[in-house]
C-alpha cells in the first residue's frame, strides 16, 4: 500500500537549527506528508525510523499549532503541504531547510547617462541571491533559459552598489521585496534621484 492509497495529514514538525534561520525569531521546520499523527510520526523520526533523513534525531515538537490534523485524499494533502509551506514561509519560518530570503538593491550609474542626474543616476532592485551576485548578474549581461537576468541599463552604465543607499532588511517573499522595492525607488525619486527600476 502506498501514500496514494491512504489518506494523509499534513504535519509540521520543528527541528534543531539545521541550517541559519530566515527569521531568527522562528524556528527551522519540517512540512510534509504522512499517513500517522504528527506526534507519531515526530517520535518515529526523531528516533531515526522515518523520513526526512535530514530531521532524524532532530525533533524539538511536533508544531499542531501550525497544521490541520485533518486526514485528507492525497491530492488534497499535498495542494495543503504546498499551502502550509508558502503561507509559513511568508511568515518567516525556515520550512524544509530553504534559506531563501529577498532584499532589495541599488545600484550607482553614471551621472552622464542622463541630461540632469540630480542627487544621483540609481537603478533599484530586489533578489533572492545576494546583491554582489545580483551585481555581477547585470554587469555581465547573465542570461538562462529563460531570457535575460539583467538591466540593460546597469549593464551599459552600472558603476556598483550604493551601500548608502540600501537596507540590510529581508523579506520572507518575492511579493513582500516587490512591495520595499517599490517604495524605496520612490523614497530615494523624492530625494532627488533620478531612478531605473523600481518596478
Amino acid at each position: 500500500m502506498t501514500d496514494e492509497d491512504d489518506d494523509l495529514r499534513v504535519v509540521v514538525i520543528e527541528v534543531d537549527d539545521v541550517v541559519e534561520r530566515r527569521d531568527p525569531k522562528l524556528p527551522n521546520v519540517w512540512v510534509g506528508v504522512t499517513t500517522r499523527p504528527a506526534e507519531e510520526h515526530a517520535a518515529g523520526l526523531q528516533a531515526g525510523r522515518f523520513k526526512p533523513a535530514w530531521a532524524r534525531g532532530r525533533v524539538v515538537q511536533p508544531r499542531l499549532d501550525l497544521a490541520a490534523a485533518t486526514p485528507l485524499p492525497a491530492e488534497a494533502a499535498r495542494e495543503q503541504e504546498k499551502d502550509i509551506v508558502k503561507e509559513l514561509r511568508r511568515q518567516g519560518y525556515t520550512v524544509n531547510r530553504n534559506q531563501q530570503v529577498w532584499r532589495t538593491y541599488v545600484i550607482r550609474l553614471a551621472d552622464d547617462a542622463v541630461d540632469d542626474a540630480g542627487a544621483g543616476y540609481v537603478y533599484v532592485g530586489e533578489t533572492s541571491r545576494t546583491v554582489e551576485d545580483r551585481l555581477d548578474q547585470h554587469l555581465t549581461g547573465a542570461r538562462n533559459s529563460r531570457g535575460k537576468l539583467f538591466s540593460p541599463v546597469v549593464r551599459d552604465h552600472g558603476i556598483g552598489l550604493a551601500p548608502e543607499l540600501m537596507t540590510s532588511k529581508v523579506y520572507m517573499s518575492k511579493k513582500q521585496a516587490q512591495k520595499a522595492e517599490r517604495r524605496l525607488a520612490e523614497r530615494l525619486r523624492k530625494q532627488g534621484f533620478v531612478v531605473e527600476g523600481g518596478h
